[in-house]
């Protein structure tokens, strides 16, 4: 019951705040960085970037009401700062680029410190030293990576309308029943659950056409929250200490998270290849190519939605139902990733040709429109004299 009352009151909260930003914050983040967004974005008109605030507030709301309902959740006081100071952090550095506009370094720079914040709060992966305690610096490095990838996987994600929202709440969703599988209904519990009415709330006001964009502000702070529950719950999950499987902890979140990875993948290398910095904005993204090969616009997201939906079950399924793993079952799992993988790169590779072809149509029609246009001036001079 207390589960419905937060989602309800986050949902409900979460949409009038989008709605009074919408009216009352219409430039934030347009006139500055409009070209930005046409450049990103797969619509051709800038829209204010206001709902990371919501996402921030709503957040911020749902913490201070459960520590007053439920003041015991200062147990976990570690885990909760750590979040709380991270999620912060990220939604300030996404608010100073949508404000201003920051270089792609400084970003980073921030993304780092917070993953170094969570580590601090003693909150990292505990892949390496699982096969060997020595081996603790690794799991930091690899702490960061995971927290920068997701930071920037998310914000990448963010270039059509409703596609991160959806994403991130089937990945909030599939995080809840893996609490509630392990830990039952605790203070980060809830506190997920008041992400998740945050993003719904948004969601109306961002789906197909969408009024309103998250901007850095809401990818960068959507990002932490899910690599930080990513960390706790998919990352770190044991079944039994005598039945560790490296390959079972690294399928687990690569399959939870396999959407986001997969765009910030297929983009990487579509870019490096080309010659262009990863970090250069274009409209080339898995979502893109989607649409370029026939699927709607307004299936994007609930294509890659379902997918994730899958993709969060079967991660369960691996953790939840197979209490002795097995090599067989190594190879299995690995085998759904690869396929999506196979299967999504050959929609993006079909989809970045028809972009070439239409490109050269386009250069094509240009070329022979400036060839007739020194004749249509011409006869357009005869007519005058």
């Amino acid at each position: 019951m207390k589960s419905l009352f937060i989602l309800l009151g986050t949902l409900g909260f979460s949409y009038l705040l989008n709605k009074i930003l919408l009216r009352f914050s219409k430039n934030f983040g347009v006139k500055s960085r409009q070209s930005q967004q046409n450049i990103v974005r797969w619509a051709s008109t800038s829209k204010p970037t206001t709902g990371g605030i919501s996402f921030y507030i709503t957040f911020l709301v749902a913490c201070i009401a459960l520590l007053l309902i439920q003041p015991e959740g200062l147990e976990v006081s570690n885990k909760f700062l750590g979040l709380f100071l991270s999620a912060t952090l990220a939604f300030l550095i996404g608010f100073v680029d949508d404000a201003y506009g920051t270089h792609a370094r400084v970003k980073m720079l921030g993304q780092i410190v917070c993953g170094i914040v969570l580590i601090i709060f003693g909150i990292h992966i505990e892949f390496f030293t699982a096969l060997n305690p020595n081996l603790l610096v690794l799991d930091y490095f690899l702490t960061v990576f995971w927290v920068v990838g997701m930071m920037n996987s998310l914000n990448m994600l963010d270039n059509m309308d409703g596609v991160t929202t959806t994403v991130g709440i089937t990945i909030a969703l599939s995080t809840l029943n893996m609490i509630t599988a392990t830990d039952g209904a605790g203070m980060l519990y809830f506190m997920l659950i008041a992400v998740v009415g945050a993003l719904v709330g948004f969601l109306f006001w961002n789906w197909r056409p969408a009024k309103v964009y998250m901007g850095d502000t809401g990818s960068m702070f959507i990002g932490m929250v899910v690599a930080f529950f990513g960390i706790m719950y998919f990352w770190n999950i044991k079944t039994t200490p005598d039945n560790i499987s490296p390959l079972r902890s690294g399928i687990i979140p690569l399959m939870v998270f396999i959407v986001p990875i997969m765009d910030t993948t297929f983009v990487t290398i579509a870019r490096i290849s080309r010659g262009v910095s990863p970090f250069q904005g274009g409209k080339d993204h898995l979502t893109h190519n989607l649409v370029r090969i026939g699927i709607p616009e307004a299936m994007v997201p609930v294509t890659l939605g379902v997918v994730s939906v899958i993709s969060g079950l079967l991660a369960f399924y691996a953790f939840k139902l197979i209490p002795e793993w097995q090599p067989f079952y190594s190879l299995m799992f690995a085998l759904y990733p690869v396929s999506l993988f196979g299967l999504f790169g050959m929609f993006y590779i079909r989809g970045t040709r028809i972009a070439k072809v239409r490109e050269l149509i386009a250069k094509k029609e240009e070329a022979k429109a400036a060839r007739l246009q020194p004749a249509a001036v011409k006869e357009a001079m005869m007519v005058s004299e």
